[in-house]
């Protein structure tokens, strides 16, 4: 199993809607997913542990069966779901993929 991580870094007077982000984005990319898709989680970024400003404002993880059929989606969908980004955000996200060991 794989997990797509994507982080949005926190940034002073950025935009982050949380709303349009949990119930509309993630849903339209685990849609395309269709069945790679295992589950999906978000978080919203409060603090790190000593109460500074959390380093992301938000991070979430989708959890997939395959890597090249994540990448076939993306090679297909990929425009699409990028240019949903401005939507519920002016922070460029990062993303990175897991092997998930565990």
């Amino acid at each position: 199993m794989y997990c797509v991580s994507i982080a949005y870094p926190n940034k002073e007077s950025a935009r982050f809607d949380f709303d349009y982000f949990a119930q509309k984005h993630i849903p339209l990319v685990t849609g395309h997913l269709a069945a790679n898709a295992v589950k999906s989680e978000v978080r919203k970024g409060l603090s790190s542990p000593d109460g500074s400003p959390a380093a992301f404002t938000c991070m979430a993880n989708i959890w997939i069966r395959s890597l090249e059929e994540f990448r076939g989606v993306m090679a297909e969908h990929g425009r699409e779901i990028m240019a949903d980004v401005p939507n519920y955000t002016d922070i460029e996200p990062i993303l990175q993929i897991d092997e998930v060991l565990d």
